[in-house]
């Protein structure tokens, strides 16, 4: 059967390698984007809501997203696993059509008897809403798995770009006339319509029924390892939110949401594109040559991509942990200090992380996936005991109880890496060495920097924003004399039809 992707391979060598190296740049754009329209919906809410009203909207969501997650299943990474010569990916979407508008009703099912036991009229449409929310999010996560399989990643980031500006202006609209807790919704419904229109005016594809037999065998299997890694691992997450409204109330929610926005910004704006690249270039790493050779070319690239995320992220987690005060105070105002200390705690949190932005990727490609709900559910024990011995003991406890969490979830993944795609962690962490002394040096500026009276009379956030450059450029500086190798591997890196050459340094 024809379909109407374009292969990965077509094209010249340097229209490839130029096609790589734009794909990149407007991931990163969009992710740039994205935060900063989030950053600026968020700052405005958290100043006209307060920390009760916040913290309340963060519970609903929570409790959406849950359902969400259920509803996506594993339909995009399905899709985007595809060969080249397949068309059932445009099937898929309408399992993922069918899946969102039941997960929907479920969830307006489950507000009409909230309303009975006495759930407020105004928390009900809120919940309403976002039950529309969970049937345009989940097929538009499936089109955006299909987006990428076509090999139009540019085009995905282009769509997800214009309807972050477009929620991003409902949002501050509805905020300045007065709609509460609901100019959140309407940004994120305004968010999903547009990119499904603009999607689907992409593909030109409508979903469509008849997934062979043999396929959709596939897919039951492939979305259980997925759908039971996901939502122990999301669960994980907004289980944080619900055990402290539980224990604390809504306001020590909303200060604990608020610091987690704020690394969760940082965060993504670093895993995002780096997931959503790794698929792609491990992809890559795998087809490049010999199949016996394969492993050693994913040992390779995975190195490289680790280092890449390590040297870009872990300098703006340090900024956001020691200029905590000053962020806090110039984005959100004096009602929100008490959470800046949890952003200096939390902010550490994702240097751990980053490794793990590889594990669904390079399993899915090593053909691991199975592996996948076990090692989430040792994770999500792990973490639920943790945060129910940690929660009512208060916000600052359960801050540390996560930074300990995620050492020990790092270990776990690399103690996976190790036993089920073959890839060596000694020789990650040798490529890893060239990247300490600069990233100390930059630390120590900043911590100087932060400590001595220079700029006190300033504005925070351009005192905050003046120390990151000057100990960003100290730490560039110490990369560019220590480590010349490591912007030839960024090289190789935007380089398609390179990147299974070369060594890990």
């Amino acid at each position: 059967m024809p379909t109407d992707r374009a292969p990965a391979g077509q094209g010249s060598t340097a229209n490839s390698g130029r096609k790589t190296a734009g794909d990149i740049a407007v991931t990163v754009s969009e992710r740039l984007v994205s935060q900063i329209c989030q950053l600026a919906v968020f700052v405005l809410a958290a100043r006209l809501l307060g920390p009760g009203e916040f913290g309340t909207f963060a519970i609903v969501s929570a409790c959406a997203i849950l359902l969400l997650r259920l509803a996506e299943a594993g339909w995009a990474p399905f899709i985007m696993t595809r060969p080249d010569q397949d068309n059932t990916p445009y099937q898929v979407v309408m399992v993922a059509l069918l899946s969102g508008s039941v997960f929907a009703a479920i969830g307006m099912a489950g507000t009409e008897v909230a309303k009975i036991a006495g759930l407020a009229p105004n928390l009900a449409q809120l919940s309403m809403l976002f039950c529309l929310w969970i049937a345009l999010a989940t097929v538009f996560t499936a089109q955006k798995g299909v987006l990428i399989w076509r090999n139009q990643i540019t085009t995905a980031a282009l769509i997800e770009i214009t309807s972050e500006l477009v929620g991003g202006a409902i949002t501050i609209i509805s905020l300045f006339q007065g709609a509460g807790f609901f100019a959140l919704i309407y940004g994120r419904l305004g968010y999903q319509g547009v990119a499904l229109f603009l999607s689907f005016s992409v593909t030109r594809r409508l979903p469509t029924w008849g997934i062979p037999a043999k396929v959709r065998q596939e897919l039951w299997a492939f979305s259980f390892q997925i759908l039971s890694s996901r939502m122990l691992y999301n669960v994980r997450l907004h289980f944080i939110t619900l055990t402290l409204g539980a224990f604390l109330g809504p306001v020590a929610v909303g200060y604990f949401r608020v610091a987690e926005r704020l690394v969760g910004a940082a965060f993504e704006l670093v895993a995002v594109p780096g997931q959503l690249l790794a698929w792609t270039m491990l992809r890559r790493a795998r087809d490049a040559g010999p199949s016996e050779k394969a492993a050693e070319r994913i040992q390779q690239q995975v190195a490289r991509h680790l280092k890449v995320l390590l040297a870009i992220g872990t300098p703006l987690f340090i900024w956001l942990s020691v200029m905590h005060s000053e962020i806090v105070a110039a984005l959100l105002g004096p009602e929100w200090q008490p959470a800046g200390v949890l952003v200096a705690i939390l902010a550490l949190c994702p240097v751990l992380m980053l490794p793990g932005v590889l594990t669904e990727p390079l399993l899915s490609i090593c053909g691991q996936t199975r592996r996948l709900p076990a090692f989430t559910a040792i994770i999500f024990a792990i973490s639920v005991g943790a945060t129910c011995v940690a929660a009512p003991l208060g916000v600052l406890p359960l801050a540390w109880t996560q930074l300990l969490v995620n050492s020990a979830i790092m270990v776990l993944t690399f103690r996976l890496f190790m036993r089920h795609t073959g890839i060596h962690v000694v020789q990650i962490a040798k490529s890893l060495q060239s990247i300490a002394l600069p990233l100390i040096l930059g630390s120590v500026i900043l911590l100087l920097l932060q400590r001595i009276p220079i700029g006190a009379d300033w504005p925070a956030l351009l005192r905050a924003v003046v120390f990151g450059l000057v100990s960003g450029g100290g730490y560039v500086s110490a990369l560019l004399l220590l480590d010349r190798p490591f912007w030839d591997q960024i090289a190789n890196i935007l380089r398609a039809d390179r990147v299974c050459q070369g060594t890990a340094s």
